[in-house]
């Protein structure tokens, strides 16, 4: 969807993107490609985890692309799945 969605509001610290935790000021909110999406979903299942819509959810995953992994996902009603990711994977304003 091209709508900007509202980002949850996040307080100051270190989240994680794939192996390494980054300050919230790198960080932004980025549209999941959907090869991503499936495999966290996937996973998400696998590993009993609930996708919480509408609410900040970390997912770890272990995939041959991307190791032991976790993103902080954002899966608003109405919208695409987001997550955090370092500044400079924005595209555009998610």
């Amino acid at each position: 969807m091209t709508d900007k969605i509202s980002t949850p509001d996040l307080p100051e610290g270190d989240y994680p993107f794939i192996d390494r935790h980054y300050p919230l000021a790198e960080l932004a909110m980025i549209e999941v490609p959907e090869a991503l999406k499936t495999l966290l979903i996937e996973q998400a299942t696998r590993n009993g985890t609930s996708i919480v819509r509408d609410a900040p959810t970390e997912l770890r995953c272990v995939s041959e692309q991307f190791g032991n992994a976790t993103f902080l996902i954002y899966w608003p009603y109405g919208h695409d799945m987001h997550m955090l990711a370092p500044a400079q994977f924005r595209k555009g304003n998610a």
